[in-house]
């Protein structure tokens, strides 16, 4: 029986112990969080024996094999790099850390310590994502062409909504290039296997000040009239990227948390050479194939007609969409797989991940500041 230990109880973190409880072999031992009444209420739902507000007795007790960290940005780097010396396998959110220097260091500890490492880009694991990824892996799609996307939200539109992640200081040099574009980009190089190679990115703070409430808001959290103080905004709610992949292929993205109507909308099509991929986050059991010269296609999600190595993401009969706590629980369950020494056969998303992840994202930030085409890596 593995014995895990999660830290950070509130949006995600229950997200996580949700997945957690509908995996045999595994037993979590303790959820913590800065706020103790969220820690309790969520150890409380999930039938978590022990709580408490210091994640240095998580990390400390030598019972927990794994560590969770679903804690904001600022605090990815110090609490995972403790669980990782403390000889603790880690799975963290992204991004990774809050600086590329920082997400290397991480996966240098985690290599030494022989650490087995996860993180949470859960959108590669709806089931036709996997098939996507590897009907381009097999040639289906011929050679790829071109690249496009987006990622639209709604829950920053009004200057009265608020999170952590619009301060420097709790979130890094990027709101949502850093969150939502890491998921957008991590889809793009899993579903090619192709590498960004070069950046072009365009930022813009929509609502530059923005009423801040004066206690504890969760993402997502619906807030009233409050005491709220006028806070300036440091951080961008919109983005566009150019890009060019290593094989030479052009793409665009583009994301915003203020598009009002849009909840969670994620798409990407892929466009190759003898077919083309569309996938939207909002119809996830559906797969958009389309021809030149004969009629496109909707693939449903069903397990009995996809590749064998996707068909088991695919968990209910067809008919029957899976959703976001699905995804979040087939990454799980192939990351509980390699920490008991069985790597699954589909690449999973590992501290590399997230490090290749933040490699982009430094990439794209040195462009927007110069107004030049930067290289990845450079």
């Amino acid at each position: 029986m593995l014995k895990v230990g999660i830290i950070g109880a509130g949006y995600i973190g229950p997200i996580h112990l949700d997945a957690l409880s509908r995996i045999g072999g595994i037993k979590v031992k303790t959820v913590v969080d800065a706020n103790g009444k969220l820690a309790e209420k969520a150890a409380s739902n999930y039938n978590v024996e022990n709580y408490g507000t210091d994640y240095r007795e998580v990390i400390k007790d030598p019972e927990i094999d794994v560590i969770h960290n679903c804690t904001p940005n600022k605090y990815h780097f110090g609490i995972t790099k403790e669980a990782l010396n403390e000889g603790k396998h880690v799975l963290s959110e992204k991004p990774l850390a809050m600086t590329l220097k920082e997400a290397e260091e991480l996966v240098d500890i985690a290599e030494r310590k022989g650490a087995v490492t996860g993180i949470d880009f859960c959108y590669r694991y709806y089931p036709l994502v996997q098939e996507m990824a590897i009907r381009v892996k097999n040639g289906d799609a011929g050679s790829i062409r071109m690249v496009t996307g987006t990622y639209f939200q709604d829950w920053l539109s009004l200057e009265t909504d608020w999170t952590w992640r619009l301060l420097r200081s709790e979130s890094g040099e990027s709101n949502i290039t850093a969150d939502l574009g890491s998921h957008w980009f991590d889809l793009l190089q899993f579903i090619t296997g192709l590498r960004v190679k070069e950046v072009f990115g365009d930022l813009a703070t929509i609502i530059p000040v923005r009423k801040r409430p004066k206690r504890q808001v969760l993402a997502f959290e619906k807030v009233d009239k409050v005491e709220a103080e006028d806070v300036k905004v440091e951080l961008e709610e919109y983005a566009a990227v150019l890009f060019h992949l290593n094989n030479g292929a052009p793409g665009s993205f583009t994301t915003s948390q203020v598009c009002s109507g849009r909840k969670s909308d994620t798409e990407i099509q892929v466009y190759g050479s003898k077919c083309s991929y569309a996938w939207n986050h909002r119809e996830s059991n559906k797969l958009w194939i389309g021809y030149r010269e004969k009629p496109n296609e909707i693939l449903y999600e069903n397990p009995t007609i996809q590749n064998s190595l996707t068909a088991k993401y695919a968990t209910l009969p067809a008919g029957h969409p899976l959703g976001y706590r699905d995804a979040v629980l087939n990454l799980f369950r192939d990351y509980y797989s390699a920490v008991e020494g069985n790597e699954p056969e589909i690449q999973r998303p590992t501290f590399l991940t997230g490090y290749e992840e933040m490699k982009i994202l430094d990439a794209i930030l040195k462009s927007y500041k110069t107004k030049k085409w930067i290289k990845v890596g450079d």
